[in-house]
Order: structure tokens, then sequence, then C-alpha cells
């Protein structure tokens, strides 16, 4: 069975325009995307996701395996049919050049292995649990038509296995960055392709009673006064009285409304809380006498973080790169896991 899946109503429009002429043996998912694939994942023989291939990449993620169970995966995204999973052994790169040729759009097809069939940019966007930003289904293609392809990784990432027409090219068409930063500028006119690993830790400390609207203004300083790309946040800590603390909630729903994936059925980055006998052990660069007095703690917003990256971890070095940056009633801090 071949199941299509998608983000919007247009594109739902497509998905069953496209279920008519691609035979009986289809199905039109219906709700959120995420939850809808996930669920019918087992029984599908090909899976078409009509939505950005970022996102695309992080609902089929978690649920690839290396054998022959797992489906076909095809993402129909701004005129392109890209093969995501199956490959040639799988079908995929068959099923794609079918609904290409249905819809008149260009196929990219895969240039993995017939086990992960996934192409060497969702090999990387999927290896560093990224938000992509740009054409990658544009820059895909010129990766395998063979255009160099100018690689930038500042950061030192561990990279999959990379086709020899990437690398350090001055002049290319194409430049990929991966950085949990904004910072980086290219200055030469070539086209931009952000890869933007979850690599940050945000811990928020906040006053009883504080408005979603305050904790919102401060974790923006995030990026406007410290660079971060708040699409890299992995996930928010906090002391276990601000669990349900309604403006700290509010906030970090809004942020995954601008910053997250939300719209196609993905959860927020988690709120981790912890009690402060906890905390307290964490030693950190700016101590609190008053936080100390009001909460047991002489620190929340650089301990939770700090506590939190190093448990994410799993043995990695992290290190705090924005240290209290402070509002009226909120505080701020960011621990960036480094590769």
């Amino acid at each position: 069975m071949i199941g299509l899946f998608a983000i919007d109503a247009e594109q739902r429009k497509l998905a069953v325009e496209l279920s008519a002429k691609l035979g009986r043996d289809t199905m039109v998912g219906d709700g959120p995307v995420h939850q809808v694939v996930h669920r019918m994942w087992t029984k599908l023989g090909s899976a078409v996701l009509l939505m950005p291939i970022g996102a695309a990449v992080r609902t089929i993620a978690p649920m690839l395996v290396q054998d022959e169970s797992s489906p076909a995966v095809v993402c129909v995204t701004e005129g392109f049919v890209v093969v995501l999973a199956g490959g040639s052994a799988g079908g995929a790169n068959a099923l794609a050049d079918r609904i290409a040729e249905v819809l008149g759009l260009t196929m990219v097809a895969s240039t993995g292995s017939d086990n992960t069939g996934d192409t060497v940019l969702e090999q990387l966007v999927d290896q560093l649990d990224a938000t992509v930003d740009g054409d990658i289904a544009e820059c895909a293609a010129a990766l395998l038509d063979g255009e160099p392809i100018r690689l930038l990784n500042p950061m030192g990432f561990a990279l999959p296995p990379m086709p020899d027409n990437v690398g350090h090219s001055n002049g290319a068409r194409w430049t990929i960055v991966i950085d949990d930063r904004l910072a980086t500028q290219i200055s030469d006119g070539s086209e931009l392709l952000r890869i933007v690993p979850r690599t940050l830790v945000v811990g928020v400390g906040a006053s009883k009673g504080v408005s979603g609207d305050e904790v919102s203004s401060v974790l923006s300083m995030l990026e406007w006064d410290f660079g971060l790309d708040l699409r890299a946040v992995r996930a928010f800590a906090s002391i276990d009285l601000k669990a349900r603390e309604a403006g700290v909630l509010q906030a970090l729903e809004d942020w995954n409304f601008w910053h997250g994936q939300g719209s196609v059925g993905e959860d927020p980055p988690t709120l981790l809380t912890y009690p402060a006998e906890t905390l307290s052990t964490v030693d950190v660069p700016n101590p609190s006498a008053v936080v100390q007095r009001e909460t047991g703690t002489p620190s929340v917003a650089e301990a939770a973080a700090l506590y939190a990256a190093a448990e994410m971890a799993q043995g990695r070095p992290v290190e705090l790169v924005v240290p209290k940056a402070k509002g009226e009633n909120v505080t701020v801090a960011a621990v960036r896991i480094k590769p």
C-alpha cells in the first residue's frame, strides 16, 4: 500500500489527486502527519510525504531500520520529488520517477545504499538532528549533478562520508554551513543551505506569576544579543517549582510556534525540571544569595542548563555559552553540547 501524507489543506488536495493517478492501492492519511505516519508505518509499502524535506526527515527518522521492513519513502516539495529511503531495492526511485512524471516535477534519486536509501544531505540532517534553512532539494540536485559544493563546519561535527565534489571550493554555486549560530555570512553571492544542529539547552528561571511575554522577551535575547539560532534549542530546563508555571509554559508554546515544528505535529523541546537539592550541587559562575533564599539553590537558569546538558551529552563536553541573561522577572542561560 502507498500512503500519501500532506502537511496542509493545499497539499492534501494534491495528495488526493495524486492518489487517483497512482492506482487503487493507495490511501491519503487524515490528521497530523507525524502521528498518522507513525501509526501507519508498519502497514505501508511506500510513503509519500508532501511537506518540506527537513520536516519529512524528522518524521521518519525514528522509525528507519537497517532491514527490509521499512517502507520506501518519497518527499514531494518545492518542485522536486526526493527519495528519502528505499532507493532502488525498496522501489522508492521508481515511485519517485512515476510521481515526477505525473506532476511534472524534477526527481532527485537516492545515492545511498539500498539499506538506507537516504541522500547524503538527509543522512546529515538526520545524524545531527538538525533543522534545515534553505532549499535542500535544489542543493541535493546540484550535489547529485556533480557540481562543486562548499562545506563549512566551524564547530567540527563528525560527518558521514561526503562525495568528492563536496569540500572547500571557493566560487561554488552552493555553500552548506553547519552551525547553531546566526553569524555566518556568505559574501560571494552563492546559494546558502544552513543546517542547524540541535545543540543547545536553555535554562529558565522566573518569578512566580511571570507573564509569557516577559519570558519570551528574554528568550529572544539569545538570538538578538548572543547570535544563537533558536532552532538549535534541544531542551529547556528549570527548577521543579516552575514545572507548571503558566507564563513559562506559554512562552515555550509560543517558542515552538515560531522556531519549532509544531505545524507538522511534533512536540516542542522538553521542559526538564530538577529539585533544588540537585541544582545546588552544580558549580556555576554566577550564584545568587537572593535565589538561594527563594528557591533553596544559588542558581536556577545556569545550573539547570548545565545539569540537563551534561545528562544529554552522554560524556561529550558542554560549555556555558550564555551565562545568566536577565530581564526584570526572568533569567535565561544557554549551554552547548559540543561535538
